[in-house]
């Protein structure tokens, strides 16, 4: 894992995400097309006539984990980019209503308070760049969920021994990262930030917020870890009081 440099540091932003994800958006849809073991542990939370929100939907391709629900899903992400090759792959899903996608950044996209059941924020939030755009978030968030409605966020772990291991990790510091995309002949095309997320300084944000707790863990594929060595995500279960 290497430490960058002053000069190696690109500005940290969210303008900054969404010009990397607009450079990669093809070639990171090509890699996202299976849905995260991780997730089968909340099917049972999806009941039909729910509405669904993820947050950081990418290509839209968590749409298929809801496969055999009547349900109304609701995609928002920051790259215009992935938000055109979501509605393109998933144009019969959007024309019959069942699906709609936002781009959201500049212009954020608002829904009814109390609307969403059920809101997904699968290897998005780390990407938020300070303190102030998370809690604004998740406040957006809490606002637009119903009472009772859950929210499920995962974040990578970068203290595992799966990122140790990564030698082009670059650390900035103690708990921010930049991340290289590199095409096949393994060239550079950009340098992602991911912020790493200890248990305690999510639930801290989720708590100021008005979130409650009901499970935070490591876990590897469907398996949870006591050691966060072992696991390569982080993942919460929140509640709305």
């Amino acid at each position: 894992m290497l430490y960058a440099t002053c000069s190696m540091i690109h500005d940290i932003s969210i303008a900054k995400t969404r010009q990397d994800y607009n450079s990669i958006a093809n070639y990171f849809s090509a890699t996202r097309n299976r849905i995260w073991p991780e997730l089968n542990q909340f099917k049972d939370l999806i009941k039909d006539g729910q509405n669904i929100l993820d947050w950081g939907c990418g290509n839209g391709h968590m749409l298929e984990f809801f496969n055999g629900y009547d349900i109304k899903y609701f995609g928002v992400d920051i790259s215009d980019n992935l938000i055109e090759l979501a509605n393109e792959s998933y144009a019969s899903e959007v024309k019959s209503g069942r699906a709609q996608f936002f781009k959201i950044g500049e212009n954020k996209k608002d829904f009814p308070n109390e609307f969403f059941d059920l809101v997904f924020m699968v290897a998005s939030f780390h990407h938020l760049p300070d303190e102030a755009s998370r809690l604004e978030v998740l406040q957006k968030v809490y606002n637009e969920i119903k009472v009772g409605g859950k929210l499920i966020i995962i974040v990578w772990n970068l203290q595992s021994d799966w990122a140790k291991s990564k030698h082009d990790f670059e650390l900035i510091d103690k708990q921010n990262f930049l991340i290289p995309w590199k095409d096949k002949d393994g060239k550079i095309i950009c340098q992602r930030y991911y912020h790493h997320f200890t248990p305690e300084e999510l639930t801290e944000l989720l708590e100021k917020v008005g979130f409650k707790i009901k499970q935070i863990g490591y876990f590897e594929n469907n398996t949870f870890f006591e050691d966060k060595k072992n696991a390569r995500n982080l993942v919460v279960l929140a509640v709305k009081k």
